[in-house]
Parts: structure tokens; sequence; C-alpha cells
């Protein structure tokens, strides 16, 4: 099932290589009060816990991925989904919190929470160093109805998976976009290649029942050296992850990237 592909941010990450890390990270986050300081330091602690994946695997992302979540509804939900794309990359295996300060700033008027961890971040592979992999989407920001199109360059012949990530759903959140019954050679042997492929369309809905004026869906891109039947849907993000680490043991996997869009009402 073909669902919303709405793109508003774009999030490129590149994996230098990377061991088990141990780092230590925090994060002050800052507010008016609108929020309750509970709150506040779980957007602390996530933002926290954000860095450390970026900084133990070697991570960047684009500015507009790093301001996203200061933009749509739902902060803390927002944050949530970041570190659930970032862990495709790597996970942190043990986190807790090394000190904790709140409060209110006098002189700044604001209040605030600072949050530093302790993390452990094991990689979830090792990506092949010869192999390159970029992708492009038509566009960034999208409305209900309009069409996907997904432009890929890689140097060297590859198996592609497509999936997306729809955080908002409660049962299948990941759902499988190529290959499917339409396009079912996922062989991919050209330096370029657009997806859909010819008499296939990607439209973009809305998902029903959201009250918010725009959400956020991600879609993942998996790079094998040979074909993998992939299952068409996941119920979370954390069992494809699992599936990833262990073709990952196997050197199968040859990269992995991640673009996230925006859907507007």
């Amino acid at each position: 099932m073909i669902r919303s592909i709405l793109f508003t941010l774009t999030l490129f990450i590149f994996i230098t290589p990377a061991h088990a890390k141990i780092v230590e990270e925090e994060y002050k986050y800052k507010h008016d009060g609108k929020i309750s300081p509970v709150e506040a330091c779980e957007i602390a602690e996530k933002r926290a816990e954000n860095k450390a994946i970026k900084k133990a695997l070697g991570l960047t992302v684009s500015l507009e991925e790093s301001q996203k979540c200061k933009e749509v509804d739902g902060v803390l939900n927002c944050e949530q989904n970041q570190i659930s794309m970032l862990s495709l990359n790597g996970n942190i295996t043990e986190s807790r919190i090394l000190d904790k300060d709140e409060g209110y700033d006098d002189l700044s008027k604001i209040y605030y929470c600072k949050i530093k961890i302790f993390a452990n971040v094991e990689p979830l592979f090792k990506k092949d160093a010869s192999f390159q992999l970029d992708v492009k989407l038509n566009h960034n920001d999208f409305r209900d109805g309009e069409k996907l199109t997904i432009d890929i360059l890689s140097n060297e012949e590859m198996f592609l998976t497509v999936y997306i990530f729809f955080p908002y759903e409660k049962v299948w959140q990941v759902q499988k976009l190529f290959p499917n019954q339409r396009e079912k050679n996922n062989k991919i042997v050209s330096k370029e290649f657009r997806l859909p492929t010819e008499g296939t369309e990607y439209t973009v809905e809305f998902p029903k029942n959201i009250s918010k004026k725009r959400v956020d869906e991600h879609l993942i891109f998996i790079a094998t050296v040979k074909y993998i039947d992939w299952i068409g849907k996941f119920s979370r993000i954390e069992d494809l992850r699992k599936s990833l680490n262990e073709l990952s043991k196997k050197n199968i996997v040859l990269d992995k990237l991640q673009r996230t869009y925006t859907i507007y009402k």
C-alpha cells in the first residue's frame, strides 16, 4: 500500500567507520514555561541521546533536519522519531543520566532543564567504503494528491529496497514501498535510476484521522549485495533494525540512507 509521500525535510546521513563507543553528552533545553518541567527534561534527555548517537557514529545531518522539531506539532514526538531513525545506524545499548539541572534563569527570564548522559553506542553495520549511494526527491514539501519521484545514484550494482516509516501508525509503522506488485525487479544495474518506474505512480496522501496540520514520514533506502525477500511490513521500526542487524553480520548490507518528508493538509 503506497501511503502519503511528502517531503519537507531532507535528512542526509553520512557514516564513518565506527566501533562500539562510550560517550558523554549533554543538552540544555530552554523554554517559556508553557510545558511542564518533566516534559522539558524529557526533551533534553532525548536531544542528548540524539547527540550521543551522532557523535559516536560520526553522523552529520542537514540544517533542515536539525531545525525540524522546532516547527512541527508535538516536539517530544518529533524528537523520538529522529532517534528512531538514527537507531537504524546504531543503537544506544546502555544509557543513564549523570547530571540533571533544572530551574529558572532570572537574568534571561527563561526556564531550562540540562541533562548530561552516559551512553554506550554500537554501530548497526559497517559501511562499504567503496560503495556510493545518493537519493534525491522531487520536492521536500507535499500536499495531499501530489506525486512523488525519487532519483537514485550509485556507483555499483545493487539490490534496492525502500520502506516508509509512519511514526503515527499504531499497528504497522514500517511498510515496503519498493519493490512492489507492479515493480518487482529491484536489481539496479544503472548508475542513475528513477522511482517510480514507467507505468507506476507514487501518490502522496495526508493520513486520515490526524488532527495536526502536518506530519512527518520517513523513507528508508537499503542497498544489499544480493536479493533479500524482505517482508512487506514491520510493526515497529525496532523490528526492521533487528533484521538489518542480522544481515549486517553476514556483510550483505552495502549502505542505508534515510530521507524525511512532511505532509501538509
